[in-house]
């Protein structure tokens, strides 16, 4: 319905055309809306865009981390469809999103499902700060068109070569800066995604361990009213993560 809307607007921002692509609207409207720096959009679009993202919003099945008893769990699925106080992206020192059009990384999925709002909200917060995102620190959005309230947006360490202490250490600072959000703005549900075990390298198994030992002891210590919940793309990942859980209860 809003989708011509959307290509056309977005089309004439970029100053590009989609005719000869062999794509869906859909996809069209989130490959251009990856790609747009969102400094000139008007309330007009942003009312369009927002009822096309709840539409597809409708569609998916949402998981409601309400429901959950454990104060740690796992859930393999779509973390846009999660509903939470807040779910944890795994940003880049730019912090403004993925801008390859399409791309399959959590970074990607939940700035396309959440709006272009949340790109904009970063552009002055970037904008604020005059310098790049920092690893192992967080920033806040609204989730905007996402289920969850919130999202927290942090920048784990990449590895090249062999793991050392300080990426330990910087993948702890994600956990803990995102658990002490949390906790400052009295939330009780907080969803991460695998931090930094994707294209930034940081091997599952290892990451598994900090994520958990991390959430562990805060729960425990600082914070025992939060539920944390472990966000996990594939089967594999969930049997890493569920090892992990197993093996240090």
């Amino acid at each position: 319905m809003y989708e011509d809307y959307l290509i056309e607007t977005l089309e004439r921002v970029n100053n590009v055309t989609m005719v000869d692509l062999p794509l869906s609207k859909k996809d069209k409207v989130r490959a251009l809306m990856n790609i747009t720096m969102p400094v000139s959009l008007d309330n007009t679009f942003y009312e369009k865009q927002d009822a096309f993202l709840q539409e597809e919003l409708k569609k998916k099945k949402i998981f409601d981390t309400s429901s959950l008893n454990s104060s740690l769990s796992i859930y393999r699925g779509n973390i846009t469809a999660v509903k939470a106080d807040a779910i944890v992206n795994a940003g880049n020192e730019e912090l403004l999103g993925c801008f390859v059009p399409l791309h399959g990384c959590v970074d990607n999925a939940i700035h396309s499902a959440a709006g272009l709002e949340v790109r904009r909200d970063l552009m002055k917060i970037m904008k604020e700060q005059g310098k790049p995102e920092p690893v192992g620190k967080v920033k806040v959005t609204l989730g905007y068109n996402l289920p969850a309230k919130y999202i927290f947006h942090t920048v784990g360490p990449q590895v090249h070569g062999r793991l050392t202490e300080k990426d330990r250490e910087d993948l702890t600072s994600c956990y803990l800066s995102c658990l002490e959000e949390a906790k400052r703005r009295n939330l009780k549900t907080l969803v991460f995604s695998s931090l930094s075990t994707g294209l930034y390298g940081f091997p599952i198994e290892e990451a598994s361990k900090i994520a958990y030992s991390t959430c562990k002891k805060f729960i425990e210590e600082e914070d025992p009213t939060l539920k944390v919940v472990f966000d996990v793309f594939s089967k594999r990942d969930e049997e890493v993560y569920e090892r992990t859980i197993n093996n240090n209860r």
